[in-house]
């Protein structure tokens, strides 16, 4: 099989498997929601007829009995309930591992036979309580099934004809009782029927065993119309791919003169390497423009227009860099679309009530981010179940609502995205986590007793903290949090937390919404020049001698009211000789980290980070970049340059 074939099957699967999973829980609680099931039903129908054209057979049979399912609840034969859809959500697990397999190039192994039993118990009715009997019930009900007994509708199969090649059975079967204008038409609806039937499955025209069938088999796994039109009563024991069924008598007709328009000519799919190399290009273009208009604005005014065609280059590449960067965006949607699911499942396992608010998913973020945010996002959304969210007992005894609410939202602030993460359970206590901390020798007492209120819920980010004394499956090993921080940094974003005790708390991840680009702020130290993400900068400030006091052995500088700081001396720091206020020339940049005494700030700057890896102190930097005059400077990451610089007091 073609590899491009394959991995296009693979990738429309992985969004048809993620579409069919959220639609299964809008079904939970809208069990008779007709769009809803239809949407489900063309989900496994699809996904049959590209492993049917893979030769797939395990997937095959695995989706017809789901297809069998789902065509019985849209019939209304049959009432979605919970354990019904619990079995269909771990039927999708077993295709997600199905897909996997093809991915690595192997044919995939059979379900669980005991999963696939109890999902065609729920397709002939049964109930689970009869799972000791459901296997060899339904071998009977198959061989039960008498091909000659009238029924309603038109039947049809792939059987193998003489020659051995498949072909296609139609029969058009009704009873006695069937009304009139249905049973009327006899042969010839019959034949428009057969031909309706060989149409769908080898193309208009296209007779059966042809060379040109085949690739007709190939267009039918992208057929959204053929999808809609699968109303045909399939055998339940075919477990084959199945031809397409004909349209249903009452399907709106295509409009003549003309086809039906197909959306996905309007897209393709692109290797995203592809996107990085264009990215990367632009961004060495993004530099080249920095040098020409400082080269030019070192000219003057001597040659206007030298000047005019340097404002020119500099609109056209912001406009190209635009315009590459949001082909790597992509909406929160997909970051969103597993919650649903992580939030039934979670909520079911600890016995609380909660309701998933999801809000902001048509907010775009590089695709980089959202890659790397999926597993970070997962786990806050567990820890807040699992932690913020109190039993439905206890939340009546203070007075709220059974039901616990779990938001999350997304929120495009400028060249910026914020996700927040909010819940309106117990909120979080510094001091319990102090003592909880200090329990685990994670800090000294000495440590403790300089915390301020942020830096005590700060301690929640420790690799080992922990508040839970038991393990669970859901938290209690002291891993997560740490890796949640440490994913968002590495995004060159930050975590806020906000918590008021019995009303809940928010943790907010601000994030870049491209990585491709970095706005740095340059600032001297003496002679040397370096740089800082905008993005960490609070606000430029004077620096009073007066507001700098030693608190417990460290320097602490007050910015405002209520607002205390640590004083970063970044001379001392990178270059061993400190600045001296009041008669070195100095400023400061104030950070969430604190605030950063400079020689001068010089004025901010789009650059492309390149990264380093000769460098003793690596882990100070994020990288390196080249300015509008040409010079290689460091930009600094602060947050390593100030975890560095806490771990000799610790020590």
């Amino acid at each position: 099989m073609d590899n491009d074939i394959l991995q296009e099957f693979l990738a429309e699967s992985r969004e048809l498997l993620a579409d069919a999973q959220a639609q299964l829980l809008r079904l939970e609680a809208a069990p008779g929601d007709a769009a809803v099931l239809g949407a489900i039903f063309r989900a496994f129908h699809t996904l049959k007829g590209g492993a049917g054209f893979l030769e797939a057979a395990n997937m095959v049979d695995w989706c017809h009995h789901l297809e069998d399912l789902l065509d019985k609840l849209r019939a209304g034969k049959l009432q979605a309930e919970g354990g019904m859809i619990d079995a269909i959500l771990r039927s999708t697990d077993v295709i997600e591992r199905m897909l996997g397999e093809m991915a690595q190039g192997e044919n995939p192994a059979p379900g669980p036979v005991e999963l696939g039993a109890l999902v065609q118990a729920y397709a002939s009715g049964q109930q689970p309580a009869a799972q000791s009997r459901r296997h060899d019930e339904s071998l009977e009900a198959v061989e039960a099934l008498d091909p000659a007994e009238p029924v309603d509708g038109t039947w049809a199969e792939t059987r193998a004809q003489a020659s051995g090649e498949p072909g296609v059975y139609v029969q058009k079967k009704t009873t006695e009782t069937a009304p009139a204008a249905e049973a009327g038409g006899g042969a010839e609806d019959l034949e428009a029927e057969f031909e309706r039937m060989l149409d769908s499955v080898y193309g208009k025209g296209v007779a059966p065993g042809s060379v040109v069938a085949v690739a007709a088999g190939a267009s039918a796994l992208r057929d959204p119309l053929a999808d809609e039109a699968s109303s045909a009563q399939l055998p339940a024991n075919s477990g084959g791919a199945g031809a397409a069924a004909p349209p249903a008598r009452g399907a709106q007709a295509a409009p003549a003169g003309g086809a039906v328009p197909d959306a996905a000519d309007t897209t393709i799919r692109v290797d995203s390497a592809r996107l990085d190399q264009a990215m990367n290009q632009v961004g060495e273009l993004v530099l080249l423009r920095n040098r020409l208009s400082a080269a030019v604005s070192r000219l003057g005014a001597s040659d206007e227009t030298l000047a005019r065609l340097a404002r020119e280059t500099d609109l056209a590449v912001n406009d190209l860099q635009n315009t590459v960067m949001r082909l790597r965006m992509q909406p929160c949607k997909r970051l969103f679309q597993s919650l649903p699911r992580v939030v039934r499942d979670a909520s079911r396992s600890l016995g609380k009530k909660v309701r998933l608010e999801l809000s902001g998913e048509d907010v775009e973020i590089d695709k980089t981010v959202i890659d790397a945010l999926s597993g970070p996002l997962i786990h806050l959304v567990r820890n807040a179940l699992d932690h913020g969210l109190e039993p439905p007992e206890q939340r009546v005894q203070t007075g709220k609502p059974e039901e616990g609410v779990l938001r999350v939202q997304a929120v495009h602030l400028g060249d910026k995205v914020q996700i927040h993460v909010s819940d309106d359970g117990r909120g979080m206590d510094g001091h319990r986590i102090v003592q909880s901390a200090l329990s685990k020798g994670l800090i000294t007492e000495s440590d403790a007793a300089r915390l301020s209120e942020r830096e005590m819920l700060d301690l929640i980010f420790l690799p080992g903290f922990s508040t839970k004394e038991q393990v669970s499956e859901l938290s209690g090993r002291g891993v997560g949090m740490d890796v949640v921080r440490s994913a968002v940094q590495g995004l060159r974003g930050r975590v806020d937390i906000t918590t008021r005790p019995n009303q809940g708390t928010q943790l907010s991840l601000e994030l870049p919404l491209t990585l491709a680009v970095l706005p740095v702020l340059y600032f001297k130290l003496r002679r040397e020049t370096y740089a800082l993400p905008v993005s960490v900068v609070d606000n430029l400030m004077e620096i009073d001698p007066e507001q700098v006091h030693s608190i417990s052995g460290r320097l602490m500088a007050q910015v405002g009211q209520d607002r205390i700081v640590p004083f970063i001396d970044l001379g001392m720091q990178l270059q061993g000789v400190e600045l001296r206020v009041g008669h070195d020339p100095c400023e400061g940049i104030l950070t969430e980290h604190g605030l950063l005494v400079v020689s001068e700030a010089l004025g901010t700057e789009d650059s492309v980070v390149k990264p380093l890896d000769i460098s003793s102190q690596t882990s100070w930097y994020q990288g390196a970049t080249i300015s509008g005059g040409g010079d290689v400077v460091l930009i600094l990451d602060i947050a390593a340059l100030t975890r560095a610089m806490r771990a000799p007091q610790a020590a």
